[in-house]
């Protein structure tokens, strides 16, 4: 190896790990973060995604996987109700009253799409 060799293969080495080009829409305060993020980590905006996308990740990974609706189903078969069926009836109507009441409240609220003859 020749020392003329050196920076070709650190280059080609960079080079290699930026293979992929995206665009993506922004909203302003967004793009206003990772300017801000670049300067205040005096590296490329590029770099603060790929910083944010890796945490966000990573972070990811250690969640656990949300559980699917049969899961969900299964899961509550096996445990204890929460609540006993009379106060499972109540609540449910409790919150029937209360969309009603919401519902009526906003159809009062409405303009009247209605003219008047």
């Amino acid at each position: 190896m020749y020392h003329t060799d050196i920076p070709l293969l650190f280059v080609a080495r960079i080079m290699a790990r930026m293979t992929i080009r995206s665009t993506y829409a922004l909203d302003a305060e967004t793009s206003s973060a990772i300017r801000s993020l670049a300067s205040r980590w005096r590296t490329s905006q590029a770099e603060v995604i790929r910083r944010a996308v890796r945490h966000m990740a990573e972070q990811s990974a250690a969640e656990p996987e949300p559980l699917s609706p049969l899961a969900v189903i299964h899961h509550y078969r096996q445990a204890p109700p929460v609540r006993s069926a009379s106060e499972t009836r109540r609540l449910i109507a409790d919150q029937r009253k209360q969309r009603r009441a919401e519902e009526t409240a906003r159809t009062r609220a409405a303009p009247s799409s209605k003219r008047k003859p």
